[in-house]
């Protein structure tokens, strides 16, 4: 189960980070990008913090192997990324 989410973050991992490389070299230079991607920051930050204390809690409930909490952090990761971008998204159709 793990390892199929896993896989599924990856790739919509991937995909994120290619969202937001095209919007910083095309976009992200003026300052309307500029503030579009600091109002995505600020939120990412704050979800970074959650997934964090989600990660020490799980880990504490469950005790996770290693390969298991590689897959735990990829999945937020993964999600975290995927966020960032769809801020993006929504933030550029905003202003």
């Amino acid at each position: 189960m793990l390892s199929t989410l896993s896989t599924i973050a990856t790739f919509m991992l991937v995909i994120a980070v290619f969202y937001f490389g095209s919007f910083v070299a095309t976009e992200g230079k003026d300052e309307r990008g500029q503030q579009i991607l600091g109002k995505a920051s600020i939120w990412t930050y704050i979800l970074v913090t959650v997934g964090f204390v989600g990660t020490v809690i799980i880990e504490a409930v469950f005790s996770l192997s290693v390969e298991d909490l590689i897959q735990v952090l990829t999945i937020m990761y993964g999600l975290l990324a995927s966020v960032h971008s769809l801020l993006i998204f929504t933030f550029k159709k905003q202003y």
